[in-house]
């Protein structure tokens, strides 16, 4: 297995009337040639390479979940995932779907997690971020870097 990987940055654009979705070049090649695109519990699309999306689904299968929260749970990432591959202009279709349900009307903010990547509309992720930010300078603090 290869090393995973590392999606980082921030980054803004609209989303145009067709709902495509400009994914920056960084960003690109890090995720691959296709990657996933699904709900996330955050409110936001989750955006997966597909090393880390086989990953999710191989650890989803090892779980023991009561079968209702087994169900729930793989209606919600898998039934709404979808994979994708941006065309020639470096750009992605978001499904209605999709956009309804992280609310992403007209400027999206596209930021690098880790080991995936979040599609979020702007102004609830400023919204979000103004929210959580003295939580996480007080983590990032006692990380002791």
């Amino acid at each position: 297995m290869g090393i995973a990987a590392m999606l980082m940055g921030e980054y803004e654009h609209s989303v145009d009337a067709k709902g495509r979705l400009f994914v920056p070049a960084k960003l690109r090649s890090e995720l691959g040639k296709t990657f996933v695109i699904t709900k996330g519990v955050d409110g936001c699309i989750d955006v997966y390479p597909m090393d880390a999306w086989d990953r999710l689904q191989q650890s989803f299968a090892q779980q023991t979940l009561p079968k209702k929260k087994a169900r729930d749970v793989s209606r919600f990432l898998f039934g709404n995932s979808m994979e994708v591959e941006p065309d020639k202009q470096g750009r992605i279709l978001l499904p209605q779907t999709l956009r309804k349900f992280a609310q992403i009307e007209g400027l999206a903010t596209i930021i690098g997690t880790g080991t995936k990547a979040e599609i979020w509309d702007t102004k609830r992720y400023e919204a979000y971020s103004s929210e959580v930010e003295s939580d996480v300078a007080a983590i990032v603090e006692d990380l002791e870097i």
